[in-house]
C-alpha cells in the first residue's frame, strides 16, 4: 500500500481526467489539469526555489485551488507546508515563521498590508504571490515520490484559545489514516460532491472531507471563505453531497430569512464538530430532515478520532459518535485508570493518525503522552453503546471547594434563557473557594435583560456553586476561525475591566 497522496491524484487524473477536481468561483479544474498544476509546483520548488525534502514553506491565503496545489505538491517531494491561520496578527504570523524557519511565504493581493508589516519584521525571507508566478514552461516532471511517509508533511498550529498555539507536525502516513476514518466516516466515493467553505488553513477544513473526497476523485467546491449568501446559492444550485458547518454556521442558517429546507435535499448529511454543539441546535435540523453528524478530534488527531457514521442511529443527540476506524479511545481518571460508564475524566486516543510531536518543543511533545495514549486535554464521558459525550477543556474545568464545575452544562443553560443569544463561562481565583464561576452573555439588543431573574431561573436548574457569581453582558462572545469560544482572549479582557 502507498501512502503517498500526490499518487492517487496521479490514479485519479489517469482514470477520469476530465472529471471535475475543484471547482471555485473563478475557476474549475479537472484532474487531469489539478494534476499538472500540482507538477508546475512540484517543478518550481524544486528547480526555481531549491527547496528539499524536509524544508518548510509557509502559506497565508483565504481558500483557493492553489493551496490545495501545493499540498499535493509539498508531498511528492517531502516538503513541509505550514498553513497559517489569517485570522492571526502580524505579530502572531511573524512568530509562526520564525518558529518554522521557513525562507517564502506564499499569498495573495488579499493580505498585502500584513505582509509589508511581516516583511519589515523578517528580512531573510521572500513573499511568493500566487497570482504573480510564472512556471517554467520546460515542464521536468522528473521528480519522483518520497518513500518516507513517517516524514512530517503538515504543521498545523493549534488554535490557541486556552494556551500558547503549538506546531502539531502531522506526517503523511497520519494523514492518510485520517483519509480512510474520513471514507469509513462518510460512505464518500468518486460522485460525491463536497463543499468547503471552513478555512483550508485548519485540519477541519482541509482533512476532514477536501482532502479526502479528492483521494476518491470525487468533486470539491470550495469558497473563498464563508458567506451566508453564497452558501445558500451554492447549495441550491449544486447537488452537494457533502459538507462540514461548525456550529456558529448552522445557528446564522437556520436563523436566516433566506432559509429554504427544499435547498438542502441533495445532502446526505452536514458533519459538524470543533467545540460543544448544542442538542438543540442538532434538533432544530433533524426535525427538518438534515441529518447532522458529529465529529470530534483535534489538530493532533488530523483531526478525526471518534466520529458518527453516516449510516449510524445519532440519538441521542449530543455525542460525537463511537472511535473512529483507525483509532482507539478510552476515558481515564487522574490516576490514568479507566473510569467507569458514565464516569467523566480525559479522553485519551491511540491511532495510526496521530501528530508526530510539536514542533521544537521536546517538553510538550513527551508531556502530551501518557503511556503511548495522546491525552486531549477535553473531559468526557461513555455510555453503554459506546457513544461519547464531551463535557469540556481540562484547563476549562472550574475546581471550586473541591467540586468539578464544567462551563458547558452552564453555558448550555445560560443560552436556554430567552434573552441570552450566547454565553461563555470560566473560573477566576477566589480566596475562600479556589475559584469561582463566572459568566460572559450577549443578549438580545431588542429585549430588556432582568439579572435577578436570570441568577433564579439559574437556582432551580444548578447547585449553588455552579451559579456565576458574576454575570457580565458583552457585544460579542469572542471565536476563532473555527467557532470555538476564545476563553484565553475572555480571561484577558476581563483582567482589564478590574471588576471587584
Amino acid at each position: 500500500m502507498d501512502y503517498n497522496l500526490y499518487l492517487y491524484i496521479e490514479k485519479n487524473a489517469l482514470k477520469s481526467p476530465s472529471s471535475i477536481a475543484i471547482s471555485s468561483k473563478n475557476n474549475e479544474i479537472s484532474y487531469h489539469s489539478f494534476l499538472q498544476n500540482i507538477d508546475q509546483f512540484v517543478d518550481y520548488l524544486f528547480y526555481t526555489l531549491h527547496l528539499r525534502k524536509g524544508d518548510r514553506i509557509a502559506i497565508l491565503v483565504y481558500n483557493r485551488i492553489e493551496f490545495i496545489s501545493l499540498f499535493y505538491a509539498c508531498a511528492k517531494l517531502g516538503i513541509i507546508l505550514v498553513p497559517i491561520n489569517w485570522r492571526l496578527t502580524s505579530s502572531e504570523i511573524t512568530h509562526i515563521i520564525k518558529d518554522v524557519g521557513t525562507k517564502y511565504l506564499f499569498s495573495d493581493k488579499d493580505f498585502i498590508k500584513t505582509l509589508k508589516i511581516i516583511k519589515n519584521k523578517i528580512h531573510k525571507f521572500k513573499i511568493i504571490d500566487l497570482d504573480e508566478i510564472k512556471f517554467n514552461t520546460a515542464i521536468k516532471y522528473k521528480r519522483k515520490c518520497i518513500k518516507n511517509y513517517t516524514l512530517p508533511l503538515l504543521i498545523v498550529y493549534t488554535s490557541g484559545t486556552t494556551g500558547s498555539p503549538k506546531g502539531a507536525v502531522l506526517s503523511q502516513s497520519a494523514l492518510y489514516f485520517n483519509i480512510l476514518n474520513s471514507i469509513n466516516m462518510h460512505k464518500f466515493n468518486s460522485k460525491s460532491h463536497i463543499l468547503t467553505v471552513i478555512p483550508l488553513f485548519h485540519v477541519g477544513g482541509l482533512n476532514i472531507q477536501t482532502i479526502p473526497a479528492l483521494h476518491l476523485g470525487a468533486k470539491v467546491t470550495i469558497h473563498k471563505k464563508f458567506e451566508i449568501n453564497e452558501t445558500f446559492q451554492e447549495l441550491k444550485k449544486s447537488r452537494i453531497t457533502h459538507t462540514v458547518f461548525v456550529p456558529t454556521i448552522l445557528e446564522l442558517l437556520i436563523k436566516s430569512r433566506k432559509w429554504d429546507t427544499n435547498i438542502f435535499s441533495s445532502l446526505k448529511a452536514i458533519t459538524t464538530g470543533s467545540t460543544i454543539v448544542s442538542s438543540d441546535l442538532i434538533k432544530a435540523y433533524e426535525k427538518k430532515k438534515i441529518p447532522i453528524i458529529q465529529v470530534y478530534g483535534s489538530t493532533e488527531t488530523a483531526p478525526i478520532a471518534i466520529c458518527q457514521k453516516i449510516t449510524n442511529n445519532r440519538l441521542p443527540f449530543g455525542n460525537v459518535g463511537k472511535v473512529a476506524k483507525y483509532n482507539k479511545a478510552k476515558i481515564f481518571d487522574k490516576n490514568f485508570k479507566p473510569t467507569p460508564m458514565g464516569t467523566i475524566g480525559e479522553i485519551g486516543i491511540k491511532g495510526l493518525n496521530l501528530f508526530s510531536y510539536y514542533w521544537k518543543d521536546k517538553y510538550k511533545s513527551k508531556c502530551a503522552f501518557k503511556d503511548g495514549w495522546f491525552m486531549t486535554g477535553d473531559y468526557g464521558k461513555k455510555d453503554k453503546n459506546n457513544q461519547f459525550y464531551i463535557v469540556g477543556r481540562k484547563e476549562n474545568i472550574i475546581i471550586s471547594g473541591g467540586e468539578n464545575i464544567y462551563p458547558a452544562e452552564i453555558e448550555k443553560i445560560l443560552n436556554k434563557e430567552n434573552k441570552i443569544l450566547e454565553s461563555a463561562v470560566f473560573g477566576i481565583p477566589d480566596k475562600k473557594w479556589q475559584e469561582i464561576p463566572i459568566a460572559f452573555v450577549k443578549i438580545d439588543s431588542k429585549s430588556k435583560f432582568n439579572l435577578s431573574q436570570c441568577k433564579s431561573n439559574l437556582e432551580k436548574k444548578l447547585a449553588s456553586y455552579k451559579i456565576p457569581k458574576k454575570i457580565l453582558l458583552i457585544e460579542e462572545i469572542p471565536r476563532n476561525a473555527l467557532g470555538k469560544i476564545d476563553y484565553k482572549l475572555l480571561r484577558e479582557y476581563h483582567s482589564t475591566l478590574n471588576i471587584k
